[in-house]
């Protein structure tokens, strides 16, 4: 159910969140209102349902539940209703609460043309036609447009809103396109219709993850978590990784509230700028929270390389008059040569600077802020370049 609500929170402008009156709140609530949240959706209305089954001091306590459970979250209107589907109690509030809370949002009109097909189909006399919703731009009679990932470019015949023909359509339009050059066998649910060239296949991916502060789990590298980008959801491998001087460091874990993650695709997904992405552990019951976090994607590169940290250990040998000498750095003095002005420090936090090789041995000589003692250990740490892949160590 959760992937539903993430393939389709992207034509969504209001939500009804449906709590049971006998049951209240689950953690499937939780992770309903934080994809309408991560998905930019603002307004809500709450239906509390079945209020023929408890009493009204029941019905408060729920409501305030409800309430506390919205209280931290983002949403810029909020109203509740109380239905009963069995007697029709409430019905008329909900409808008029729909009417007061359903407002246009602003469209992105001169963008790129971006419509996900939630069908397609064979029509008799006239071709293919395409539904959806155009989340992106605009488009007319004649426009060349492409179905992506397909690579498959036709040009628009007709366009229709509710039966009703149209010369143009632009965001927020739900409309039929009779692309009668494009074989309907070969277009699915998820793909896209789009201007040229907007959209391409990745399985690649760079996003700016916001943590979600209800998941308790761990964010760690090379877990597998399913993500979902627009209406297409798979299986990655995540990294996350920190910027230093320019070169994206491979973390082993993070707690950050925001991270940057390479998602190592288990199968290709159409992506297009701005495309939000959203991290679950499909893994976890369905009574604890799944939903890791949500993000924006930065960038679908060809290939992921990353800098990996490892930490060498060393020992300080000998204490000198002007320096100390410490073995185990560097296998040999040809490796000790290169290690000359790489910072090291003690497992007590003393810094230190190497000077020099010594010896034959991989045996360097360095200066520490403060003295160390002999038998101390000595850590170095050490950058190395690395392609990633999903399924590869």
């Amino acid at each position: 159910l959760i992937r539903s609500v993430v393939a389709g929170a992207n034509i969504i402008d209001t939500a009804i969140l449906t709590v049971a009156a006998d049951e209240g709140p689950k953690v499937q609530t939780g992770e309903h209102i934080i994809v309408l949240e991560s998905m930019g959706i603002d307004s809500l209305i709450v239906a509390i349902t079945k209020t023929d089954l408890v009493d009204d001091a029941h019905l408060d306590r729920v409501e305030e539940q409800v309430r506390s459970v919205l209280s931290g979250t983002g949403f810029r209107r909020v109203e509740y209703v109380r239905v009963s589907s069995k007697d029709g109690v409430g019905i008329d509030d909900l409808r008029e609460s729909l009417l007061r809370v359903i407002l246009p949002r602003k469209r992105d009109t001169k963008g790129p043309l971006l419509l996900p097909i939630d069908h397609a189909f064979l029509v008799k006399g006239h071709g293919t036609v395409v539904t959806g919703t155009v989340l992106r731009g605009s488009l007319r009679i004649g426009d060349l447009v492409e179905i992506a990932p397909l690579d498959m470019s036709a040009r628009v015949r007709s366009i229709q809103t509710f039966g009703e023909s149209r010369q143009t359509a632009s965001a927020g339009d739900r409309v039929g396109i009779n692309v009668p050059e494009v074989d309907s066998a070969q277009v699915s649910r998820g793909d896209y219709l789009c201007e040229p060239g907007s959209i391409r296949k990745s399985d690649k991916l760079f996003v700016r993850i916001e943590r979600n502060p209800l998941y308790r789990g761990r964010m760690s590298q090379r877990m597998l978590v399913s993500v979902s980008v627009g209406m297409a959801t798979t299986t990655a491998e995540l990294i996350p990784f920190a910027m230093e001087n320019g070169r994206r460091v491979a973390l082993d874990n993070t707690d950050s509230s925001f991270l940057d993650v390479a998602l190592l695709l288990n199968s290709p997904v159409p992506v297009y700028e701005g495309a939000r992405a959203l991290l679950m552990r499909t893994d976890l019951p369905p009574t604890q929270m799944r939903i890791m976090g949500h993000g924006t994607v930065v960038d679908a590169p060809t290939t992921v390389t990353m800098w990996r940290r490892k930490t060498r250990e060393g020992v300080v040998q000998r204490i000198r008059e002007d320096d100390v000498l410490v073995a185990g750095l560097a296998p040999r003095r040809a490796l000790a040569d290169r290690l000359k002005g790489t910072s090291v420090w003690t497992e007590n936090g003393v810094e230190g600077v190497i000077r020099e090789a010594f010896g034959t041995r991989g045996v360097v000589a360095v200066t520490f802020n403060v003295p160390v003692s002999p038998g101390d250990k000595v850590l170095l740490d050490q950058l190395k370049e690395e392609a990633y892949r999903f399924g590869t160590r």
